[in-house]
């Protein structure tokens, strides 16, 4: 379990560290937060939605798992329309990015694990072999 938590804890740190690091990831992520933004922003002023119910659907939406409570008005569904056409690539591309990013820091993490237990068994056999 306490693995598990650190293992989370550095797979944060690892896409933080991403998003300060690599542009493209960052403006990506920059990207997911203005649609998610202006999303809510529509959904909460035009809808009449309140403020969680309107995040909840823009984000809903762009992982195309928006509730049935859909939009209402005409304005509301062709926004919608237009929305899920373009927010939907840009989210997709930056879960994916941000997939590899974990996918790869398991990976360092794996590598070190079999480096160190192959280390500490290569010390007991030269200690074996001493005696």
């Amino acid at each position: 379990m306490i693995i598990e938590i650190a293992l989370i804890g550095k797979f944060i740190y690892d896409l933080v560290r991403r998003l300060i690091d690599d542009k493209v990831f960052r403006t990506l992520g920059f990207l997911v937060f203005v649609l998610v933004l202006i999303g809510t922003m529509f959904f909460w002023l035009v809808e009449g939605k309140t403020f969680v119910d309107a995040l909840y659907y823009a984000v809903g939406s762009l992982s195309m798992n928006s509730p049935a409570d859909g939009p209402t008005t005409n304005a509301g569904k062709l926004f919608s329309t237009v929305y899920i056409i373009i927010g939907v690539g840009v989210y997709l591309t930056f879960v994916l990015e941000a997939g590899k990013t974990i996918i790869s820091a398991h990976h360092d993490f794996e590598k070190k694990q079999a480096e160190r237990k192959a280390l500490k068994k290569a010390k007991k056999e030269a200690t074996a072999s001493k005696k």
